[in-house]
């Protein structure tokens, strides 16, 4: 079915996710292991220095690794967003025949805009009207301050990055601290991996496209079960 392939790079891409969030953590739990304190703490002071040493031992993993494949993450989703966008403008083309204007010429500030307008001005199909729709609006505002401001929301113009301070209220593991970076923890990426599929699912359901029954209930859910 003509679903297929975008479902299928979504799951593919949060499998992948998973599973390197999943190295990630053994490596650092090797790491600690192998020159972590090997005494036991006794006092409540002793814990402190116990659990501070603990932390250097993981700071790779944790203060560098984790955050930038967490940033990779949302970029490569981000990408694939789009890439689907422009799958799913080939699709209804095949099914009805090119039409007289592109995706090109419709007005928006960005590509997704400009494929929501296209869609709507020639299928009748309103993407505003999902309710996962915004979750893509708020995944490419933080993929910008990724790409465009190395994840330093203070670099940002006032509007965006009061846009990303707003996210904070309505993005469960989502932060952002002007001048500071953005921190983007695991509830955030995996509700994003949520929101989109259900998405797609929505706009599928919309134009009566059927979706492989493999990818349907659970699935996400499956995988996302390999999170600590």
């Amino acid at each position: 079915p003509k679903t297929h392939s975008t479902m299928y790079a979504l799951h593919s891409l949060a499998q992948h996710w998973v599973a390197n969030e999943a190295l990630i953590e053994q490596a650092a739990k090797e790491e600690v292991e192998q020159s972590g304190p090997k005494w036991t703490p006794k006092t409540d002071e002793d814990i402190s220095v116990f659990f501070a040493e603990r932390s250097v031992a993981r700071m790779m993993h944790d203060d560098i690794m984790i955050p930038m494949h967490r940033y990779s993450c949302i970029v490569m989703l981000s990408t694939t967003v789009e890439r689907e966008f422009k799958r799913l403008v080939e699709n209804l083309e095949k099914v009805s025949g090119p039409k007289n204007k592109k995706v090109e010429d419709m007005k928006g500030t960005s590509y997704l805009a400009r494929v929501a307008k296209f869609v709507e001005v020639f299928y009748g199909l309103r993407f505003a009207d999902c309710p996962q729709y915004t979750a893509l609006h708020d995944l490419q505002k933080i993929r910008n301050c990724i790409i465009h401001c190395h994840g330093e929301a203070g670099l940002l113009d006032n509007r965006k990055e009061n846009h990303l301070m707003k996210l904070q209220a309505n993005r469960p593991g989502f932060f952002a601290h002007s001048p500071n970076g953005i921190w983007i923890k695991s509830e955030c990426i995996r509700q994003f991996f949520i929101e989109i599929c259900g998405f797609f699912t929505w706009v599928f359901d919309k134009l009566k496209w059927e979706i492989n029954s493999c990818f349907q209930g659970n699935k996400l859910e499956r995988t996302f079960k390999e999170l600590k």
